[in-house]
């Protein structure tokens, strides 16, 4: 969840085929606190995805916006490389203007005031009283974070969202 999260704010998203992309703690815990969700994927992605917490993999992550490439785990130091590789013929100066103008325009878009907002939500969300965030509580205090992470997620089986069958 958090690591999505953080992620999501980097430059580039490239991520293993199976590697799992969501925010299950949204399910009782909080939203996330960046939440750059609706600028990479749209709002009825986001909403999908953070509404049931439930997670995608890498591969269809890729087809909703959500990470600009993906590979088999054993590819994937290569396919970072050779992206690296390609950036380091363009001049420092060049990537940094291009970089800022596309930072710029999500600014225009609202990205650092949904991020502010989403941190205040995120703090209202910690504080629900809510009957699933009642009890993941009192499973964290009675069985420990295992049991409580179990008990918030079964209802959802996997909880992986699948876009084609391999």
């Amino acid at each position: 969840a958090g690591g999505t999260d953080l992620a999501l704010m980097c430059d580039f998203v490239i991520c293993s085929d199976e590697a799992k992309i969501g925010f299950p703690a949204a399910r009782a815990n909080g939203s996330p606190p960046n939440h750059m969700w609706i600028y990479h994927c749209g709002p009825q992605w986001a909403k999908r995805i953070l509404m049931t917490g439930d997670s995608i993999r890498g591969r269809d992550a890729v087809t909703i916006g959500l990470a600009l490439e993906s590979a088999p785990a054993d590819q994937l130091d290569a396919v970072v490389d050779e992206l690296a590789r390609r950036l380091s013929f363009v001049d420092n100066e060049l990537l940094s203007a291009h970089k800022r103008i596309v930072n710029l325009a999500l600014e225009g878009m609202g990205a650092r005031t949904l991020q502010r907002l989403a941190a205040e939500n995120d703090a209202r969300a910690h504080l629900s009283k809510g009957p699933r965030r009642t009890q993941f509580k009192a499973d964290m205090a009675e069985h420990g974070l295992k049991a409580a992470l179990t008990n918030r997620d079964a209802p959802f089986g996997d909880g992986v969202i699948r876009l084609r069958e391999d």
